[in-house]
């Protein structure tokens, strides 16, 4: 894959508090409790035939297909130069943060992160449009379409800080399913080295199409251990500018960090919109090629 170069440009932010309508809001609580992973992949083949094919009718299986069929993650190692990645971490790093689970706390910078922080959110992260550029990569639209059967949509820009100093792992630091929709994909890239130390995302290797573990509920390592084996528990250690694609309603979690902290930043493409859309919109860009995705992150015009 060519490494596709960063741009310093901001977007304009056109809309902002943009929130999913009624019947998408519906339909989430509809496919939510569709866990059966065969009845789940039945029901997006029918719902991809009412869908434009986009890339998904244009060529041919690669391997990179191959793996998220089978194993649900496929990596791409270098994605992005050391240089392209420092220049986009530097962006980032210079972004006001907030603490998801702790609203009340307001923005903070990462340098001053409140104590007990363990996730550091940046809010601006979709209004940069290096972000856009990578998000609309050809291959990665590619991979997506192939994936679903037709033309995805581009659904959410997010970037953020995992912190750490803190003991006991909170919320998505814990083994789990997403349930983003009834057919989805995350493009994760790392902007900061990754080891064991500093938060390394954690994946069940082909989880994705196996009807164990489907609770709604944060799962313990020592079970999903126990399902699966340590054999199939994979660690995404890498360094800045690794990537990987991944159909997270495998079980999966952000380790927590012990030494170091971990900066990625994460694309959402999914077969239908969700309830987890950007409530941000910003004007339209140059490199979203409508014919090959839906962005839900532009003003149409």
């Amino acid at each position: 894959m060519s490494e596709v170069r960063p741009n310093v440009a901001v977007l304009q932010v056109t809309r902002d508090k943009v929130f999913p309508g009624l019947a998408v809001r519906a339909w989430h609580r509809v496919q939510e409790r569709v866990r059966q992973p065969e009845l789940r992949h039945t029901l997006a083949r029918a719902i991809a035939l009412m869908r434009p094919r986009g890339a998904a009718g244009q060529k041919m299986q690669t391997s990179a297909d191959l793996e998220l069929a089978l194993d649900g993650v496929t990596h791409f190692r270098g994605f992005l130069s050391t240089e392209r990645s420092a220049q986009l971490h530097d962006m980032l790093a210079r972004m006001p943060c907030r603490d998801p689970w702790k609203p009340q706390l307001g923005k903070f910078a990462v340098d001053a992160a409140p104590v007990g922080t363990h996730v550091a959110d940046i809010p601006a992260a979709p209004t940069l449009l290096a972000l856009h550029q990578i998000a609309c990569d050809p291959h990665l639209v590619s991979l997506a379409a192939t994936y679903f059967g037709s033309r995805p949509y581009l659904d959410s820009i997010q970037a953020w800080w995992s912190l750490p100093g803190n003991t006991e792992p909170e919320e998505a630091e814990n083994y789990h399913r997403d349930n983003d929709g009834i057919r989805f994909l995350k493009f994760f890239l790392y902007l900061t080295d990754v080891g064991e130390n500093n938060g390394p995302h954690r994946f069940v290797r082909g989880s994705h199409r196996e009807a164990r573990l489907l609770q709604r509920r944060r799962l313990s390592d020592e079970e999903v251990r126990d399902c699966f084996g340590d054999e199939r528990m994979l660690s995404m250690t890498g360094l800045a500018g690794d990537s990987f694609m991944e159909d997270t309603f495998g079980i999966h979690k952000g380790q927590l960090p012990r030494t170091a902290r971990r900066l990625l930043v994460q694309f959402r493409y999914s077969l239908t919109p969700t309830i987890f859309r950007s409530p941000v919109l910003v004007a339209r860009s140059p490199d979203i090629d409508r014919t090959q995705v839906t962005s839900l992150l532009h003003e149409r015009g």
